[in-house]
């Protein structure tokens, strides 16, 4: 299957789609949501567009489907974050293309290395991010840290 993903940045109308998304994706994991943990979802576009951060929506003939995030963890390094695809739309390369976007526009941003965290049971999205060249840096009995180096500039 041929599918054309369109990535953009989020606004102020595709805000509260993104946010179900993310947030839908949080209690098919956990089995339920604790809204006090996701306050940078309230307002996404004041959270991430007012810091100056990037987050992207992902669509497929005008329908929602994926989002991604990219914060700014120092002078040269870039964290993904909230990475979510739409149940139906996952194992498609949807989340490889966002992953690909945030990695293009964090080289972009003069970002040298990217640097993420998941839960460690969730097996399938570790294996996802080392399959796409991320490295484990660091693991405990809840999060897997990974990061990976986009240039050979210095990391310091």
């Amino acid at each position: 299957m041929n599918m054309m993903l369109n990535v953009t940045e989020v606004t102020e109308e595709t805000q509260e789609q993104a946010k179900r998304i993310v947030n839908t994706g949080l209690e098919e994991r956990f089995g339920e949501l604790d809204p006090s943990y996701n306050e940078d979802l309230d307002d996404i576009v004041k959270w991430y567009t007012g810091q100056g951060y990037l987050f992207l929506t992902g669509t497929l003939d005008g329908q929602m489907v994926c989002t991604g995030a990219l914060i700014q963890e120092g002078p040269d390094v870039g964290r993904v974050a909230r990475m979510s695809v739409s149940k139906p739309y996952r194992r498609k390369g949807i989340a490889r293309r966002m992953l690909q976007e945030l990695e293009r526009r964090a080289r972009q941003r003069g970002y040298a290395k990217l640097v993420l965290e998941t839960t460690a049971s969730w097996l399938d999205a570790v294996q996802f991010y080392k399959a796409n060249g991320y490295k484990e840096i660091q693991r405990d009995e809840e999060e897997v840290h990974l990061e990976k180096v986009l240039s050979h500039a210095a990391c310091d």
